[in-house]
This record gives structure tokens, sequence and C-alpha cells, in this order.
């Protein structure tokens, strides 16, 4: 399955129309919370009841209404791990989902959606065998549909990986490369500090309910939404660019959650987002794979000796080889170093055939052995 995410151009009447299904879907939700006894068939079952009890779901369709059946049983089982269930805001329940029926692409600029009409839409990718359509709203207001396609499976060859390379990802340069290619760190959260601190203050000094307040959470909304969209953007443009041009590509197993533990350097850390970085790359690239950070930044790439030095020492001097590197370049050679050696390990072991000579050994040793224990 893979997703596509299009931008929604609703006219003002089909945008009530969405806001007014988006309510309903999310009173249902609630509705079904209480019913703690009901399993997903008898919720399912149960519509067709509230159908009668309730016309006015009658102009939601079915399978839409079944998915949010779905989406109570999938909560309880988060539940039932260790979770915990809440009622849904209005500010929380901000997407519905058609299934296998309901949806219609009638042309390049058409999505036709059963009970609400023909929405204009903006398709930059031609989706093919499409299985499911989500219409969801942004907490800054904007509309867009999640087109979920079903593709055949590659069929998957021998690969023999000629143009490997290691990264190590950082706070002051976002990541260095063992072909020593630098990334400067954009820092989008940090450049927007100081109109994120006035927005959030014009939010503060607002009373809450009235038109002013609203209007003032909307604006904070598409500043964090503006981050958000710089930030993808820098991180699809360079995944793309490292599984263009590598098809082995190694990166340190860093432990975020330990990490961010350290409040002076947690806003930076997550504001790099490593993660959704390594994320891309894994279903952009041909193969990613993870070593243990352990000592990367220590151990001198050429003859391994440790050379120990604190966060503010940004350059690498074996007192042993007289090797003169940038830290994080030395970082990234161990890296690929530990990624080659660990991918030798993977490799299978070759087979062959045992000689007769060997068998007979092989018994006789076995014997000797058993001797051994008995005796």
């Amino acid at each position: 399955m893979l997703n596509y995410k299009f931008r929604l151009y609703p006219t003002k009447e089909q945008e009530l129309v969405l806001e007014q299904t988006l309510d309903g879907c999310r009173w249902l939700y609630n509705y079904l919370l209480d019913k703690n006894n009901m399993s997903e068939y008898d919720m399912n079952y149960a519509l067709t009841e509230l159908k009668e009890q309730h016309l006015w779901l009658r102009n939601y369709h079915s399978k839409m209404l079944q998915m949010v059946a779905k989406q109570v049983a999938a909560a309880r089982k988060v539940v039932a791990k260790g979770g915990k269930l809440s009622y849904r805001k209005k500010e929380d329940f901000n997407s519905f989902t058609y299934n296998q029926s309901g949806f219609r692409l009638e042309s390049d600029k058409q999505l036709s959606l059963s009970k609400i009409g023909s929405i204009r839409i903006v398709l930059h990718r031609k989706p093919v065998n499409v299985k499911q359509v989500t219409i969801c709203r942004s907490k800054a207001g904007r509309w867009y549909a999640l087109v979920a396609c079903q593709l055949p499976r590659r069929s998957f060859t021998v690969i023999r990986y000629r143009n490997p390379v290691g990264i190590d990802v950082g706070i002051a340069k976002f990541c260095h490369d063992s072909d020593d290619h630098v990334e400067d760190n954009p820092q989008f959260l940090t450049r927007m500090l100081r109109p994120l601190r006035r927005a959030h203050r014009r939010v503060s000094r607002r009373q809450i309910g009235s038109s002013n307040h609203e209007k003032a959470k909307h604006m904070l909304a598409r500043l964090y939404e503006r981050i958000s969209n710089n930030r993808r953007d820098f991180l699809h443009k360079l995944s793309t660019y490292y599984s263009s041009r590598y098809d082995l590509i190694f990166l340190e197993r860093l432990r975020v959650s330990n990490l961010t533990r350290n409040h002076r350097l947690a806003r930076k850390i997550l504001d790099a987002s490593w993660s959704t970085f390594k994320q891309m790359l894994q279903y952009k690239a041909n193969r990613v794979i993870e070593v243990e950070p352990a000592y990367t930044s220590v151990d001198c790439s050429r003859c391994g000796h440790p050379v120990p030095k604190s966060l503010a020492v940004r350059t690498h001097v074996c007192t042993k080889c007289r090797a003169v590197l940038d830290r994080d370049y030395n970082a990234s050679l161990n890296i690929r170093k530990r990624g080659l050696e660990s991918l030798l390990l993977l490799l299978p072991v070759e087979r062959r055939e045992v000689t007769p000579a060997e068998i007979v050994q092989r018994s006789l040793k076995q014997e000797e052995a058993h001797e051994f224990i008995r005796g």
C-alpha cells in the first residue's frame, strides 16, 4: 500500500458539509465509546438501528460510518495495552475515511465523494488502483485527501552494493557523510521562535471562546504548519539526494527519546527530525542499515586509536597516526566501516558437499566423544 497526499480546494458550501460530516463522525465515535460490551461486528450491526433513531445519520455514507466503528475498536485495543480512552473534542477529530466505496476520481481536477459531491483536487501524481480515501483537515484549516493505492509487489533480485556511504547526523551540521559532503542544519523552529512567541502571547491575551481567540489560534496553527512543511520539504530533498546516489546507506541507531533528556539540546534535537529522515531513507533508498553509535566520534577512522574529546572539540587529532580530520567526518567514516563489517556477518555461509572421508572422520570423533562421556 502506497499513500499519496493531495490538496483539496472545497467551496464555502462544500467546506460547511465537510465540517458537518466531521461533527457527525465525532458524535458517533463518542456514542460508540460508551458501549464497552460491543465488538466491532456488533457496532456495525447497531448502525442500522441508530439510523432509525437518528435520521440525520442517513446523510452519511454507510462505509464511512463503519470506519468510525473500526476506529473505536482500535482505540479499545490500545487501552488493553495500557492506554487511555477519552472522548474526542471538536479540535481532536479531523478526519473521516471512505473504504472500498463512496469515492471516485472523475478527472484530474475533481474528486467525487458520496453524500458530499465533487471537490476540486490537485493531483501531482496519478493514483492507480485506489482502495481508500481519507479526508482530513489540518490545524490551519486546509483540507487534504490521503489516497491509499495498492501496488503489485516488486520482484527482488540479487543486488551488488557498489556505492556505500556512512552518514553522521548532528545539530551544528545536519549531516556529514563519508564522501565529505556537508549539509547545514536549517533549524526551522529556532529561526521562527520570535514570531511563535508573539503568536502565543496573542492567543493568551484573547478571551477564550471569542472570534478573536479563534483567529489568533488559526494564525498560530498556520505558523506551525509552515515550519512543518519547510522541514519536510528539506528532508524529502536530502533523502532523495542520498537515495539516488548511493545504493547502501549506513546510519547510527540513535535513541532520540534518551537524547532529549538533555533539556539544553532537546528542542534542537527534535527540530532536526532525525527519525523522520531515517524513515524517508528507508522507503526511498535501496537498503539502509543501522549501526551502534558507541565510540564513533572517539575512535580514529584510520588506526582505531581512541581519542576522547568533548562536544566543544570539533576537530579529531589522533596522537598515534597523526590524522587530523573533522569530528563528524571521522564519525561518518567509522559508521561506514562498521556498517560494512556488519554486512559481512549477514552474508550467507557458502554451502559445499561433504566428502566420504570427512563423514567417516566425523563419525569416529562422535564415537570417541560418547565413550569419553560414558567412561
